[in-house]
């Protein structure tokens, strides 16, 4: 028995989206075998946290609003809310910034012996530790580098254009930062400090803790992409 073509067509397109929903059934199956989760919220092991990269800057609100979003329960503690001693009695944990800096190489000159191109980079160190100040992770430095090309003619754009890149380099260190201290070996580490007693808590190192930064540090500001002014000496 022939089949109507407007008849078969519906049919086909039935069939057909009835293989879709068995493939991606299956598809699911798999990857829930596989063990993979879709990403959300990773509760970091501590109940507060302090962090002392610069509260006033894109970075340290950046860094903030990050942690928040994966671990909504871990308290934030900060200077304007305490005293550093009781910031440090609240904390169970801080995140430390030890150093940034910002730096621009020549990389390229043209012809006439002028910058062509320059390499931007952001090095971003830092460490995490306890109330106790013991360690739970060392100090960790995470670069990013960007190029960008040079045109003195629009230094001004090109200040700019450098402000954007090295906004793009920060965005990129956050997720970093987040994803390294929510790591399963930063609660392994975690759990190992916190359940310590007797000889093996008192054998655990410590460190000094970070002078807090009061206000925004000069390391912070973007690097001059133009040159100082050569003092010439009357001879």
């Amino acid at each position: 028995m022939n089949m109507h073509p407007a008849v078969r067509s519906c049919f086909q397109i039935r069939l057909t989206r009835l293989w879709c929903w068995i493939v991606l059934g299956m598809t699911g199956l798999l990857v829930v075998g596989c063990g993979f989760k879709m990403q959300g919220s990773v509760p970091l092991p501590f109940k507060s946290l302090h962090i002392t990269i610069p509260q006033n800057t894109q970075f340290g609100a950046d860094v903030r609003r990050a942690i928040q979003a994966i671990s909504p329960d871990t308290r934030l503690i900060e200077l304007s809310d305490a005293t550093t001693k009781q910031v440090r009695e609240l904390a169970q944990a801080r995140l430390e910034q030890l150093d940034e800096t910002r730096q621009q190489r020549i990389v390229a000159l043209n012809a006439q012996g002028k910058v062509e191109e320059y390499e931007l980079t952001l090095k971003f160190t830092f460490r995490l530790v306890n109330a106790k100040d013991q360690v739970i992770l060392p100090a960790t430095t995470l670069t990013a580098t960007r190029s960008m090309p040079f045109d003195e003619r629009v230094v001004q754009a090109k200040e700019g254009e450098a402000a954007t890149l090295f906004k793009d380099m920060q965005k990129s260190l956050v997720t970093r930062i987040v994803r390294r201290i929510s790591a399963p070996d930063i609660t392994q580490r975690w759990e190992t400090l916190s359940n310590a007693t007797g000889e093996a808590a008192e054998n655990i190192e410590t460190v000094a803790p970070v002078n807090e930064p009061a206000i925004v540090p000069p390391m912070w500001q973007n690097p001059s992409l133009t040159p100082p002014p050569v003092s010439i000496n009357p001879q």
